[in-house]
């Protein structure tokens, strides 16, 4: 996995995540976009996040408050 990057993909409270910055991101390591996912959170809509690899849908982990 060293050579794909990754994205978030939140589940949501109400609404979409289109103006949540976190989730149009390609993070290069698991790590970069776990520290994105903590600031998510900061968001009271965001329920959870769903880390995937940046492509054909590949599901990673999800990422917990």
């Amino acid at each position: 996995m060293a050579d794909q990057s990754f994205r978030l993909r939140p589940i949501m409270r109400q609404g979409t995540a289109s103006s949540i910055a976190e989730a149009w991101v390609r993070y290069p390591s698991i790590e970069g976009a776990r520290a994105g996912a903590k600031q998510m959170y900061h968001n009271d809509r965001v329920l959870r996040v769903m880390l995937v690899v940046d492509g054909p849908g590949s599901f990673v982990e999800w990422i917990e408050r």
